[in-house]
């Protein structure tokens, strides 16, 4: 599909009479080297750069007999690169693609994506999203390790527990917890650290820990929420702001809310298997696929399901509607070398947790990825599944161009970058498929 050159909004790096192929809609959510996702339009807008492969994925035609050559599986390393030309703003139509893990993103018809061969030699190849087809399987990355420097492992955790069982709507934060967890022993803790006092209400077999400070003077705890921007959200809105966020400060975050929201389960199948997950719940979409972004940057491999629950009718307080049963977002872990990366990298305070976790890692510890040399497979990328694909009409699309792959991170999948052709060249192939 080719597209038209009328109502462009910006352009640079290609000729003026260029026609455009692929893009992604605005708002889709692209990967940036200092740990940070950024808005399509945003990246073409400011030329940022973007996590693209230092290399050419081999997408030969597969040929078989004699004098074919070997194939290269290695599909390079993970790099920053600034976009060599990029485009914005263009009218296409506009695929929605959904995939197992649960992520979605919404590119342009022609858009380009390599993909796993599904019969025979399991090579990579291209295709258009239009071409796409459920089963197919789209590569995500699990050497994405690139952060910020914002924030500690301990300010980590401090959030984290707040985003799970915090109350941060009131003139003073608390925090709900059994008291003879080492979750509510870490909140004791920090809030002394910052000078605040610690008020304990017993309910039942929880504690409701309260953090005054002194009258007329700003809350050093309440200024720490402020300051990682998560003061004052609503239950279906907690997010944390995109802010290059530090290594250890994703990683005690994680562990907060495994801690306060999560679970670990062990589990045993009808042939006596034993295997297990990792689980987090929110009623918040943005903080659970931010979850799952920190998760993947981490190298740890997970999948996104909403459940829906039974709706209660409608009520109003004070004129406000109030919105119950809301659909339960759930980040889960469950392959194995998924459960012992993760295991190596949460600080769990919860001891049933910490040390169900711990036999979870022992359980699993002896499986390893699977690798052939027929199916190609590289460490440093996983493969999601097409699960769904449908067509939602005509939209504005951004997109760049990356060498020397061609290749960069959306959303958390590996995606092809837009590319484009001389007006002459498009002009012709246009009146041969007239013809």
């Amino acid at each position: 599909m080719f597209v038209t050159r009328a109502g462009c909004r910006s352009m640079w790096g290609w000729a003026v009479d260029a026609v455009w192929h692929g893009g992604l809609v605005e708002g889709s959510r692209v990967w940036l080297p200092d740990g940070s996702v950024r808005a399509v339009e945003d990246v073409v807008a400011q030329r940022l750069p973007v996590l693209s492969f230092s290399k050419q994925w081999d997408t030969r035609p597969v040929r078989y007999g004699a004098n074919q050559g070997p194939r290269d599986h290695s599909v390079g390393e993970l790099v920053a690169r600034v976009p060599d030309a990029a485009f914005g703003g263009t009218s296409q139509e506009v695929m929605r693609i959904g995939f197992a893990s649960g992520r979605v993103v919404e590119a342009a018809s022609s858009q380009p994506w390599v993909t796993q061969r599904r019969t025979g030699r399991k090579a990579w190849q291209w295709k258009r999203s239009v071409d796409l087809v459920p089963g197919d399987r789209v590569p995500f990355p699990l050497s994405a390790a690139f952060f910020g420097t914002e924030g500690s492992a301990r300010e980590g955790y401090f959030v984290g527990a707040m985003l799970g069982d915090g109350g941060m709507t009131s003139c003073t934060p608390e925090f709900h917890g059994d008291p003879r967890d080492g979750a509510v022993e870490f909140m004791r803790q920090f809030a002394v650290e910052h000078g605040c006092g610690v008020r304990e209400i017993p309910q039942g077999s929880i504690v409701r820990l309260r953090f005054p400070f002194r009258a007329g003077r700003r809350n050093p705890v309440t200024d720490c929420l402020r300051r990682f921007g998560v003061w004052g959200q609503r239950c279906d809105e907690k997010q944390l702001p995109a802010v290059p966020f530090s290594r250890d400060f994703w990683i005690g975050c994680l562990s907060g809310l495994i801690d306060t929201d999560g679970c670990v389960r062990e589990r045993v199948n009808p042939r006596g298997t034993k295997h297990g997950s990792v689980e987090f719940a929110t009623v918040s979409p943005p903080l659970a696929m931010q979850v799952s972004d920190a998760l993947l940057r981490l190298g740890v491999a997970n999948r996104v399901r909403e459940a829906r629950r039974q709706q209660e009718p409608a009520r109003s307080i004070s004129g406000y509607v109030i919105t119950s049963r809301r659909p339960i977002q759930r980040v889960e872990i469950s392959r194995a070398t998924a459960l012992v990366r993760v295991a190596g990298l949460l600080d769990l305070r919860i001891g049933y947790k910490a040390s169900r976790l711990q036999r979870l890692r022992s359980t699993v510890g002896h499986v390893a990825p699977a690798r052939s040399e027929m199916h190609g497979y590289d460490e440093s990328v996983a493969l999601d599944r097409v699960k769904s694909i449908s067509s939602v009409g005509v939209r504005l699309v951004h997109g760049v161009a990356v060498n020397p792959s061609g290749l960069f991170v959306v959303n958390g999948l590996v995606t092809g970058a837009g590319d484009a052709t001389s007006a002459a060249v498009a002009d012709c192939a246009l009146s041969q498929e007239v013809q």
